[in-house]
């Protein structure tokens, strides 16, 4: 899976004008579609942080221990609600 970056063609065909600039936060990838109650529910950090939080298909945690490649910045800091 590629976050942050446009692919122009199955297998390659990547052009840096197509790359995410920004940050990124929480990622989480589920199966089925959320409510809004569900994302604020999420958002809400229910133990301090919300590293708790878990996708059935792909959570941050996943994405955390991924290969990252580019200019890319993790900070260990939480922007959730609360």
């Amino acid at each position: 899976m590629l976050l942050g970056q446009k692919q122009s063609f199955v297998g390659g065909g990547f052009n840096v004008e197509d790359s995410f600039v920004g940050e990124m936060s929480q990622f989480v990838m589920f199966d089925y579609a959320l409510s809004a109650t569900d994302v604020v529910e999420l958002a809400t950090p229910q133990d301090g942080n919300c590293a708790s939080v878990y996708g059935p298909l792909l959570s941050w945690t996943d994405v955390l221990i991924g290969q990252q490649h580019g200019d890319v910045i993790v900070v260990n800091q939480s922007r959730c609600l609360g």
